[in-house]
């Protein structure tokens, strides 16, 4: 039997999804731990975002980006991610506690080293020591490794005591320490441990 014109264009349309989903191009599931959803960003997220962590002096004390002054701000970079995810893949997903809608914290790819990934994330100060960044971050290199990715990379300030201690407990190893400026958002130089993890 010869497939018609409109079964041989299905066809066609349901490869293609079967690509995308095989190499990560769409978000067509969340992840899932223990006690969170990760997911990518929603308009409404803005005031849970500003509130919850990007406000905090704390919070951003060792993040290469500054507080945000106000949710004018958060609005600006929100929209930004969500018209990139509109585009291309951004692996960005903000941590939703299981039985609520509001983000907490996220994790994302800031940037690509030759195709392999740096990992970044941020957690709401009242969130902090309960184990939430180490689970997170386990389900986040299980993803990445999923569609792909045989190696990852991710780097700490020293002074981020907290962190090192969650990237340390995640399985990755400490490759090398290394004196840069922290970002055009933040002109001066810190120190920060770099570390790798491989499939």
């Amino acid at each position: 039997k010869r497939l018609s014109e409109v079964e041989i264009y299905i066809y066609f349309l349901d490869s293609l999804f079967f690509i995308a989903l095989t190499f990560g191009i769409l978000h067509t599931h969340l992840m899932e731990t223990k006690r969170f959803i990760l997911r990518p960003y929603q308009n409404s997220d803005l005031e849970a975002i500003f509130y919850n962590w990007a406000n905090d002096d704390e919070v951003t004390k060792y993040l290469t980006w500054p507080t945000h002054k106000s949710l004018e701000d958060t609005k600006q970079i929100l929209n930004i991610w969500l018209e990139e995810e509109k585009k291309t893949v951004t692996h960005r997903f903000c941590i939703v506690p299981k039985g609520e809608d509001k983000p907490i914290g996220a994790i994302d790819i800031p940037c690509m080293h030759d195709n392999i990934p740096e990992i970044g994330y941020c957690l709401s100060r009242k969130y902090w020591n309960q184990g939430i960044m180490t689970e997170v971050c386990h389900a986040y290199i299980d993803y990445l490794f999923s569609i792909g990715y045989t190696e990852i990379i991710i780097c700490a300030d020293e002074r981020n005591i907290a962190s090192n201690r969650v990237i340390e407990k995640c399985g990755f190893t400490f490759t090398l320490k290394e004196t840069k400026i922290c970002s055009s958002f933040k002109p001066y130089e810190v120190t920060v441990n770099c570390y790798k993890i491989t499939k």
